[in-house]
């Protein structure tokens, strides 16, 4: 056991690059690469795409930002350019013309889209109409309408539009809805926090309201006013004692439903099935500069900045494809795989972009995320850019040690600092945290695609789907710093080959035993608190030794040699030994803190009906693309863990190695993160999936 501890220890410190080492290239490559990519242009792309409303559902405002796209693509010299019209699941709509207007007791324009489209709610049909007002508070429960005469009038509110809308509109026959953030609620919506609201009262949502009731019935309109008019329409009501507004409005659902994603590639030199697929996603409300206009704009620079250092003979053409999609969010990339179902198979990993350009000094609470990937998708693309990440992180802040060691260049804060000509010069303020979903790479992780996938994220972000997401909120700084780690990822793993295996390799294996130790300091917590949690704590080691084993299985796709291979197979080795050390320390340990022999474990009757359940998936992208948003959830189960429970369905897990698998993976977080995972949330989960097809026992 010694010795297995010894050799953990002793892996733990050789391996893994310093984080002012430049990982995986060369000065001269990282030289042109962190030179090229410019933070500036970047933002001049975000300065056309604000421009245009471009909700997802064929609105006009998408396909000009997407032909925007295609001609850049074409104009920098990227291969094989394509604008693909896809087919749609969502309505159709755009906005042409809304007018609010108080005509009584005195005339006053309140809200034009004129001024700016947010202010109509999606979905708001064309209407022409002069009606009272009346506030309801919330408008979303019966008692919000005690005492009150809603019919054929309009109703001021500051409750969601979809619960207005059933209550005021589809209940009690009122035409429309006025609504506005109310800035006393502990929180308005799940994006914008009321002291957000308080702090910028003249901020306007981006809503929509439903097209149809459950029932069939029509959706009418509403607008989106700010804090500081709907307290002044308040105000005004209870002075005057009647307001009456006249609403003017055009608008249009089309026949067709269609996205958009548009795609390019810089072509590969030897390996035609492993592309690196680089997203962001070009749908969202008129201004959106950082969600995601930001993230589309990097993409562009990306593939601007690498062609022409390629062409100029700076950087070597890479091995692999990079592929580069600007698409319609998660919804296009699910219906291409539908459409071509096998075109994963020849794609090794993703890397996305959403809200990559906020300007920290707005709001002190601002970070750039980027996630790792899910331990379904365990994969040494996660160590690639963990090492970037860091090294830009290191790269961009500075302290007093660093600079009584004269690691600074004159001038400036920052060891190597990454800065836009017209940015700030602020620290990066930046994290590496735990899988997220809600944006386009969750499309590449899901069952039934499987590709590794990571995103940069901004989050919290108090100015996301308002007006505040604006350029003035953006800081070509920061784009820059995004666009430089995620194009140093994409190249390292394009450009991976025999000769690149040993640093990479030593990266993963030195990563997994660090995080394995993190594993390992918890299991041995959870086992001095209770001596019922031993065979809890043995588990969480024989889970994160799976999980690095996936790390390390996916070096597979770069080993190429007979001589690599080998090194492999003695990564492998290592990791056995670790996990074997640790589990036996673990042993030891209980031993010596109870005097007694560890207990035999004894499994609960819901997980001996999981121990013989071995889920498989029963349908493909297209199945998928279906029956997705038909599995019922599980209450009280994280819905990020409900996604790992179908990822980890491979036909080979019991259910019972599937619930062991994901609450390891929950614990690992924490619980105020993924919350907890039982049995019988993922018996019961299984049993959703099962329901609509998409797995079989």
């Amino acid at each position: 056991m010694k010795h297995g501890i010894c050799t953990f220890v002793f892996f733990a410190l050789i391996t893994g690059m310093l984080a002012q080492e430049i990982p995986f290239l060369t000065e001269e490559e990282y030289t042109w690469l962190v030179n090229e990519i410019s933070g500036d242009a970047a933002y001049e792309h975000i300065r056309y795409f604000t421009q245009f409303h471009r909700p997802r559902g064929g609105a006009p405002g998408l396909m000009e930002v997407a032909k925007y796209v295609e001609q850049k693509a074409h104009q920098f010299g990227l291969e094989e350019v394509k604008l693909i019209r896809q087919k749609a699941t969502s309505t159709p709509w755009w906005n042409k013309y809304g007018e609010l207007w108080l005509v009584k007791p005195f005339s006053q324009l309140i809200a034009s889209t004129l001024q700016t489209p947010v202010h109509l709610a999606d979905y708001s049909r064309s209407t022409h109409l002069e009606a009272e007002i009346v506030f309801v508070g919330r408008g979303t429960q019966e008692k919000d309408y005690q005492d009150k005469q809603v019919k054929e009038k309009i109703v001021l509110a500051y409750g969601s539009p979809s619960g207005v809308m059933k209550e005021a509109v589809w209940k009690r026959g009122a035409r429309g809805i006025l609504s506005y953030p109310d800035p006393s609620a502990p929180e308005t919506r799940s994006l914008v926090r009321a002291d957000q609201i308080l702090t910028h009262p003249d901020q306007i949502l981006w809503l929509r309201v439903p097209v149809k009731s459950k029932e069939g019935q029509e959706g009418t309109f509403a607008f989106s006013l700010s804090a500081r008019q709907g307290k002044e329409l308040c105000d005004l009501l209870k002075r005057e004692g009647s307001l009456t507004v006249k609403v003017d409005i055009e608008s249009e659902f089309g026949e067709e439903n269609w996205q958009v994603l548009v795609e390019a590639f810089i072509r590969g030199t030897d390996v035609d099935d492993q592309d690196i697929v680089l997203t962001g996603h070009l749908q969202e409300e008129k201004f959106s500069a950082n969600d995601d206009a930001s993230g589309c704009a990097n993409v562009l620079e990306i593939a601007r900045a690498m062609k022409k250092l390629i062409d100029q003979g700076k950087l070597k053409r890479p091995r692999r494809n990079i592929r580069f999609w600007w698409v319609t969010e998660i919804s296009s990339q699910r219906q291409y795989f539908a459409d071509h179902p096998e075109a994963h198979r020849s794609m090794l990993a993703n890397i996305n972009q959403d809200m990559v350009g906020a300007d920290q000094s707005q709001d002190i609470l601002r970070a750039q995320n980027m996630t790792r990937v899910p331990f379904s998708r365990f994969h040494f693309l996660n160590d690639v850019a963990e090492s970037w990440m860091e090294f830009t992180m290191e790269s961009n802040k500075g302290n007093l040690a660093i600079q009584q060691a004269g690691s600074i260049p004159g001038g400036s804060s920052y060891p190597r600092p990454i800065l836009s000509r017209l940015g700030s010069r602020h620290r990066f303020n930046a994290d590496i945290i735990p899988f997220h979903n809600s944006t386009d790479h969750m499309t590449f992780n899901e069952a039934p695609i499987g590709v590794a996938a990571i995103s940069f994220t901004n989050w919290p972000d108090h100015y996301i789907h308002t007006t505040d997401d604006d350029l003035w909120n953006i800081d070509r700084t920061q784009l820059q710093r995004n666009a430089f780690t995620v194009a140093a990822i994409a190249y390292t793993l394009a450009q991976a080959d025999g000769h690149s295996f040993d640093s990479i390799a030593s990266e993963v294996l030195g990563r997994a035993i660090k995080r394995m130790g993190e594993d390992f300091r918890l299991a041995l917590e959870w086992q001095e608190e209770n001596e019922d949690n031993f065979h809890m704590a043995l588990h969480q080691i024989k889970e994160a030794y799976a999980r690095e084993k996936g790390a390390l299985d996916s070096l597979e796709a770069i080993s190429e040699t007979p001589k690599n291979q080998s090194r492999l197979e003695l990564l492998f080795n290592q990791l056995k030994v670790a996990h074997e050390a640790l589990g036996n320390f673990l042993t030891e340990n209980f031993r010596l803190l109870y005097d007694k022999e560890p207990p035999v474990e004894k499994l609960s009757e819901v997980e001996q009906e999981l121990q013989h359940l071995v889920p498989r998936l029963a349908a493909g992208p297209a199945e998928f693309l279906d029956g997705r948003g038909k599995i019922r959830a599980v209450p009280k189960l994280h819905g990020l863990m409900a996604f790992e429970i179908l990822n980890f369905v491979d036909g080979k897990r019991s259910g019972l190695d599937i619930y062991r698998a994901v609450s390891a993976e929950a614990r690992r977080a924490g619980k105020h993160y993924y919350g907890e995972v039982n049995p019988t949330m993922v018996r019961k989960y299984l049993q959703n999936v099962k329901e609509v097809g998409l797995i079989s026992f």
